[in-house]
This record gives structure tokens, sequence and C-alpha cells, in this order.
């Protein structure tokens, strides 16, 4: 099975989260500013009406002498109040106050206007263009009344000053209630946009899930149709030394005195053969050994001390380059070792006869990097294409698995191998490999294991 290699909450988990998360900033903020928005304007016409009903009382009494008129109780100017206090049924009471003396007109328990003197206005009395806008001081204001204040007299002239006292709770209440359809669609809406995400989180798990099983069958599909196309390759291989093998049993039977030199060729086409279908088993073959933290030097050390009896016999020697403090990456070290002994193999036969062979391990953004380096004939334009597929060689004895293996390998570490010219000559071959694995999640593992393979 080819597993994929991101971690399946960072395709689902994560970004349904992010998603959520500015959802609510977006429709909680959003929410927030169309509140007081709406929340402003109900308490502007609530305002508006209010003045509608208040402005004409004022406009009378600053045309005349209001002060007078309130102290005798006019009958004219009881019978306006009393029909304020009928059009508004927040209104608790009236006062006018100048300098000199100041009166109050309210209900008293029969429903009758009456009124009463009050202090006047202190020296320091602010004038009511001095008070914030009604509409803010309406929620800003933490006091029992709610007062809307006329100015009777010119700023030039003694102050004189009308102030309504309304009830603020039931002012309040009246813009609630008017806001209650406001706030009843946006909890309705707020609510149904979250379930909109979750019930879409439900339908991406289960179109992931269903996409999982897709994946798994189209991969048994092309791992199946992959080995057909290898063994294909095998087969073909194999025809060649197979057809040396029978002309050299033939060649038995016609030159017996040849027996001795034929049976030398005939031991060493068996071991090739043995061989190309060692590697074969080693390209096709499942790696379940466990991973555990490596240490880079070791491993290369491993690999060199394995290739010891390659490197001697064409005189070469291995230098190494590796960073001091190297992290330990959590690989499968004997699959890597084994990578790392075939590309010094490789590197033993690309045509240097004297010298060293230099290996270089670096951590860089995220990854660690080997390189094995020759100074051999290189790659030619001609191999670069082709250089990672199975069984394509140009050595006379090569079996043409050795890069196909390695290339296996490191994508089994969701790493990758590219191979290129040094430009004094010779070749490079460089493994890019994670330092941290991108495991998927153990109910991603779960489900996928009851997934058909």
């Amino acid at each position: 099975m080819i597993r994929s290699n991101f971690a399946s909450t960072r395709l689902l988990v994560l970004p349904y989260a992010a998603l959520l998360v500015l959802y609510f900033v977006v429709i909680g903020g959003g929410s927030a500013w169309l509140w007081h928005q709406v929340r402003a304007a109900e308490s502007q016409l609530l305002i508006d009406d209010m003045m509608a009903e208040l402005e004409p009382l004022a406009q009378r009494l600053r045309s005349g002498d209001a002060l007078s008129a309130m102290r005798d109780n006019e009958a004219w100017l009881v019978a306006e109040v009393d029909k304020l206090f009928a059009n508004l049924s927040a209104l608790r009471n009236m006062s006018l106050r100048g300098r000199q003396s100041g009166y109050q007109m309210l209900r008293n328990g029969l429903g009758a206007v009456s009124s009463h003197s009050v202090s006047p206005l202190p020296p320091d009395a602010r004038r009511a263009s001095d008070y914030r806008d009604a509409t803010i001081r309406l929620h800003d204001e933490d006091g029992a009344l709610f007062l809307i204040r006329f100015d009777l007299a010119e700023p030039t002239s003694s102050p004189i000053q009308l102030d309504f006292a309304f009830d603020r709770a039931r002012l309040l209440a009246r813009v609630d209630e008017s806001m209650r359809t406001i706030k009843q669609s946006i909890l309705f809406f707020g609510a149904a946009g979250a379930f909109s995400i979750l019930v879409a989180l439900g339908i991406t798990a289960i179109a992931m899930r269903t996409t999982r099983r897709l994946e798994s069958h189209f991969q048994g599909i092309y791992q199946r149709a992959s080995l057909t196309e290898t063994a294909a390759q095998l087969v073909h291989d194999l025809r060649n030394p197979l057809a040396a093998l029978r002309a050299n049993v033939q060649a038995l039977l016609v030159s017996p005195g040849e027996t001795p030199q034929i049976v030398r060729e005939l031991d060493q086409g068996i071991v090739n053969l043995n061989d190309k279908l060692s590697a074969f088993l080693d390209l096709t073959r499942q790696r379940d050994e466990a991973i555990v933290p490596v240490d880079v030097a070791e491993l290369v050390g491993d690999a060199v001390r394995l290739a010891e009896p390659a490197l001697s016999k064409q005189g070469l020697s291995v230098e190494t380059d590796i960073s001091p403090d190297l992290p330990r990456p959590v690989w499968q070290k004997s699959a890597l070792r084994d990578a790392l002994l075939n590309l010094i193999l490789n590197a033993t036969q690309s045509g240097q006869t004297q010298g060293s062979i230099r290996i270089a391990a670096r951590a860089k953004q995220g990854d660690l990097e080997i390189a094995v380096e020759d100074r051999g004939r290189g790659i030619s334009k001609e191999q670069m294409p082709r250089l990672f597929d199975a069984f394509y060689t140009t050595r006379k004895n090569g079996n043409g698995l050795g890069l196909a293996i390695v290339q296996r390998i490191v994508a089994h570490h969701q790493g990758r191998v590219h191979a290129e010219n040094r430009p004094d000559g010779g070749a490079r071959i460089v493994l890019t490999l994670p330092l941290q694995r991108k495991e998927t999640p153990h109910w991603w593992n779960r489900l996928n294991r009851r997934s058909p393979a």
C-alpha cells in the first residue's frame, strides 16, 4: 500500500477549525456591529418621536413668561402637560428652573397634574448644548431617569432650563422590544451558519473516507500493474543470460576439452542470475522494519565498512564531511544503510581509479541531505532521464536495479533523490530526507485498515 505523504488532520481538521474560528470572528464581529447600528437607529427613532411631542411645548414656553405660567398652573400649560403624560407613557415629570426659582409638574396618585417648587439652577449649571447626544446618553448613563433638556433663554440672558424626565428602564425596554426580531435573526442565522459548516465537515469526512477507499483500490491496481511491468522487464532481461547458459551447456557436448572454462562461465552466469533475482526481490519486497533514531555519522560509517572490499579492489578511499550536532532523525536504519551502500558501490564503478569518494551530510530547512560524490566519467545526457529506471544499466555486468532500489527506499521515507554532474568532473547523487516524518493520525490509520486494499 502506498501511503499518502500528508497528515490528514492538515487536510481536514485544521482548515475547518480555522474556518470555524474565522466564521465566529467575522459573524460575531459583524453581528455586534449590526446590533449596535440597529440599536442606535431604533434609539434615534424613539428620541425623535419624543422630541416631536416636546418641541411644541418648549417653543410656546420660550415665547412667553415660562416661570410665571408654571408657578400659576395656567390652564393651557396644565392641559398641554396632561396630554404629554398621556402620549408619553415613560414621562415622569417636567421641571422649569431659573436662577431665582424652580417648579416641577407631575401626575399625582389620582392622575391629575400638579406642580410644586424645586431648587433653582446652580451657578455652574450647563446648557443643553453641553450634553452629549441623547441617543448615546440613553445607553451610556446608568441613572433611573433620562433627561431631555431645552434652553428657553438666549445665551446672553439669565438661563432658564426646561427638563423632561423619563423612566430610563421603560425607554430601554421599548428599544429592546424593537430589537427582538434582529436579535432572533442574528442568533438563527449564526447558528445556521455554524451548523452548515459542521455539516460540511461531516460531508467532507465521508468524502475523504470514500476517496481513501478509492485511492486504496487504484493504488492496488497500480501496484499490480507496476509489478507486472517490472516482472516483464525481468523476464526480458533474463533471456540473454539464459541463452548464454544454454549455449554453454551445448558447448559441453561439442567441445568436451574446454569443460573447465565452460563450467566457470556457467557458474559466473548462475551467480549473475542469482544477483539479479535477489536485487529484484529487494526492489519489490515491503520493508516493515522498525523506525528508530539514527546517528547519521554511524549510518555512513556502517555503509562504508560494508563497501570496503569494493573500495579496496578499486584502490579508492572514502572522505566524509558530516556536519557536527546533526539531529537524530527517525528512520529505517538498515534500509537507508543499504541505499547508501548502493550509492558507494555505484561510485566505485564510475571509472574513478584513484583518490577518494566524498560523502557529505548536512541539515537544510527541515531536511537532511546526504550527498555521495565521485570523480569518474559522470552521467551522460542519454543516461540522466532513465538513471533510476529498473533494469536500466550501461555496465556489462550490471543489473540496473541499484538506483531503483535507492529511489524506492528514499520515497518510502517521504524523501527524494536526484543526480547531477559535478562541475569539475564526476557525479553527485543527493538524498533529501525529512527530519520529521509526516505521519497520519491514529484515527485515520484505523479508518484505512477498514478500507479495502
